[in-house]
């Protein structure tokens, strides 16, 4: 996991950490899961500071979490009861904060949420323009369709964008139907043309996508099971994760094995 954010608080976003207590608010954030205490780490809208939400394994509000989120996804607990915490030795995550509280009580709905940075049908990049068409939701760069041809189902959106040095990379998200409700593909620009991956995916639309600099795009997603399986099957397959990585040369893999 990769956070930014400020090396300092601010001094209302400190006093607010220090004499606040929430009650019965929505919480969400990336989950990580350790031996004994679990986080969810969330950035402050106000300050962009790294918040974390530690709550405990074995707690009633931890063993919810656990059983309804999956470590390295987004995870929203609609009522979320926390206190300062003020004692974090026992806290060894590989992200630290500026702030911890801890859940005392987890109550629902609690499931994992996407992570998306909008739905865009257009957007520039340092080498043109990327567009959808509206009549057929096919892929244009500078007006012309993208070669191979890329075109959604019931919608093609433009989900996430990264600048990977001298490239520009997109992720994009083919909108299907309850059966398959979403598949994804990358797209990356540069100097010389383009490159494609292939369309990837369990078939669900809760996403986390990353990027770090050295191992390029990460999307991690739930599992899937169509509408015609049972509820357990169902359930089941929402707490399989599956994870994607693009290295930038042309490659995609699929929890380690390459994806043709």
């Amino acid at each position: 996991m990769s956070f930014k954010q400020p090396l300092t608080l601010t001094a209302a976003t400190l006093a607010t950490l220090l004499s606040t207590t929430i009650h019965a608010e929505a919480v969400e954030g990336l989950l990580e899961k350790g031996a004994t205490h679990s986080a969810l780490f969330t950035v402050s809208p106000e300050s962009g500071d790294l918040v974390g939400y530690a709550v405990k394994n074995a707690s009633p509000a931890g063993k919810a979490i656990l059983k309804n989120c999956l470590p390295g996804m987004l995870c929203k607990v609609e009522k979320a009861t926390s206190r300062i915490l003020d004692e974090t030795s026992a806290l060894t995550f590989s992200e630290q904060p500026m702030g911890w509280y801890e859940i005392t009580k987890a109550q629902g709905p609690i499931g994992v949420e996407t992570l998306v940075h909008g739905y865009e049908s257009a957007v520039k990049t340092r080498f043109g323009t990327v567009s959808v068409r509206d009549d057929d939701k096919a892929l244009l760069f500078k007006g012309k369709p993208v070669q191979p041809a890329i075109e959604g189902n019931s919608n093609l959106h433009i989900v996430a964008r990264y600048e990977w040095g001298a490239d520009d990379v997109l992720l994009l998200q083919d909108t299907g139907g309850s059966a398959c409700p979403a598949q994804f593909r990358i797209v990356q620009f540069s100097a010389k043309g383009l490159k494609t991956s292939p369309a990837f995916g369990t078939c669900s639309d809760l996403i986390y996508p990353s990027f770090d600099v050295k191992t390029g795009v990460t999307v991690a997603m739930v599992g899937f099971a169509g509408p015609f399986d049972s509820a357990a099957a169902q359930k089941k397959a929402g707490m399989s994760k599956a994870v994607y990585r693009w290295d930038g040369r042309g490659t995609l893999m699929e929890n380690g094995r390459v994806v043709r």
